[in-house]
């Protein structure tokens, strides 16, 4: 008992965690081009034929301004809904727009062929009509079946009630935002558990105790959610969560994968990213080895004012499409240093790239200038590149199994891979740290140990480093 309840809860921990990070933004008209500039409030009624779908929408508490109508791609039929005098007195003759008026309630209506019928675990998608520049912010959703298929169906809204009449099967649902997804299948699981904020669909029940728990979370100016624990269909929704029946771990994954690409407009493609923000989202590491460690490279590496810079950042990137090189832009604004972390470590086929910066002064050798030489910082260390460094110095490298060599015609060096010494003329040295070290698929030598070894003197200027070699 007490596993089913630590498990169950677990789904409000990771759910109310995902809805914290996307809630709402207040609608302005200061907003990006994307962002809605209006809201207004929808009733959606659903009448079910045989092969398609009767639609009739209202929208209320609309602005003066002219709106352009977004039709459903395949909707067929379109026309006003005449259902008041006024019902249809600001739609334009070719049923694109809302002229500017005062009339606050406009309908229209139309019908989504559905050829194939009701089918078991269908998801729709692009049912419904939207207005341009607009956002959703309450929706009434009335769904009758003529044909008496039962079943459930699920939108993401609070559930109001369900009921079979002699001629219909009737569902009522609302709550604040849009609907997107309507979701149906054959089994009516029973509504186990709803409040403002979750409905949860299960064949068994679950205790008492797990309930008044779940009845004390808060989560302010969140949209409900629905989830439909033990279910093999896989859903493409914000609202609309199926949990099939796994592991701790699966489950967490899962939740935030959905949440988190939903929001941030991340593919299937990129799931290192995905798992990387999900972990700052529940301050734990999730996901893959790779992940993990960006994800503990980072934390561990910022201050408490980074860290909470950084989620403010992530934050503000909702509804953005976020990719590799932004993240690494939003480092760059946090430690005023360029870095290629994530660019790095979305490559595939690359193995952990560890965080570093990029020292971005020009190198210089002997007052000629190098192109291909960087220098980065890493765990308080500054590293230069070392092949095109060693071939500017005179030196040779040559990279075996045994380690690396590096000669010139005095002096010959062999570094041995991960091993505590080098040697120098055929005379060992030992080392309390690593001269040269690898990164990735290339080679490079720590600052100190590089003028020490290699005979140089460096003198650091405001937008140049000066390499030259010394002189004894």
């Amino acid at each position: 008992m007490k596993f089913v309840i630590s498990f169950l809860f677990l789904i409000l921990v990771v759910v109310n965690s995902v809805l914290l990070l996307f809630q709402y933004q207040v609608y302005s008209t200061s907003l990006a081009e994307d962002e809605p500039s209006y809201s207004y409030e929808q009733e959606i009624e659903v009448k079910l034929k045989e092969n398609k779908m009767i639609i009739k929408q209202h929208f209320a508490n609309l602005p003066k301004e002219e709106m352009d109508i977004l039709w459903p791609i395949n909707s067929e039929n379109r026309s006003c809904e005449l259902n008041t005098s006024d019902g249809c007195n600001r739609l334009i003759e070719d049923l694109s727009a809302f002229a500017a008026g005062e009339t606050k309630r406009q309908s229209i209506s139309f019908e989504i062929p559905i050829p194939e019928g009701l089918v078991d675990g269908k998801v729709f998608s692009g049912l419904f009509a939207k207005l341009d520049q607009g956002g959703v912010s309450y929706t009434t959703l009335h769904i009758t079946d003529a044909l008496k298929r039962g079943g459930m169906w699920v939108s993401g809204l609070p559930m109001v009630g369900t009921t079979s009449l002699e001629l219909i099967d009737y569902s009522l649902a609302y709550g604040t935002g849009a609907v997107t997804e309507l979701f149906w299948q054959k089994d009516d699981v029973p509504l186990i558990y709803e409040d403002d904020y979750f409905t949860i669909y299960s064949a068994k029940d679950i205790p008492s105790e797990w309930k008044e728990q779940l009845g004390k979370v808060h989560i302010p100016g969140s949209e409900h959610v629905s989830v439909l624990l033990n279910n093999n269909n896989k859903i493409n929704s914000s609202r609309i969560v199926t949990i099939s029946a796994g592991d701790r771990p699966s489950l967490e994954r899962e939740l935030l994968h959905r949440n988190v690409r939903e929001v941030y407009g991340l593919g299937n493609d990129q799931t290192i990213i995905v798992d990387v923000i999900s972990s700052f989202l529940l301050n734990q590491p999730i996901g893959s080895g790779k992940a993990t460690a960006m994800y503990e490279a980072l934390n561990n590496y910022f201050t408490s004012e980074q860290l909470a810079e950084w989620n403010i950042l992530l934050e503000n990137q909702k509804n953005s499409q976020l990719n590799a090189e932004r993240l690494d832009q939003l480092l760059e604004e946090i430690f005023a240093l360029k870095t290629s972390f994530f660019t790095q470590n979305v490559q595939e086929g690359v193995e952990y790239f560890p965080l570093l910066f990029e020292d971005l002064r020009a190198v210089y050798i002997n007052e000629l200038k190098q192109e291909k030489i960087s220098v980065i910082l890493k765990d308080s260390k500054v590293l230069y590149d070392l092949e095109p460094l060693l071939s500017e110095l005179g030196y040779t490298l040559e990279v075996t199994d045994d380690g690396l060599y590096i000669q010139n015609d005095k002096r010959a060096f062999r570094f041995p891979i991960q091993e505590p010494f080098y040697v120098l003329n055929k005379k060992r040295y030992d080392t309390i740290s690593e001269p040269i070290e690898k990164i990735g698929s290339r080679f490079y030598v720590e600052e100190t140990w590089m003028i020490r070894l290699f005979l140089v003197e460096i003198e650091k200027q405001e937008k140049q480093i000066n390499i030259t070699k010394a002189i004894f």
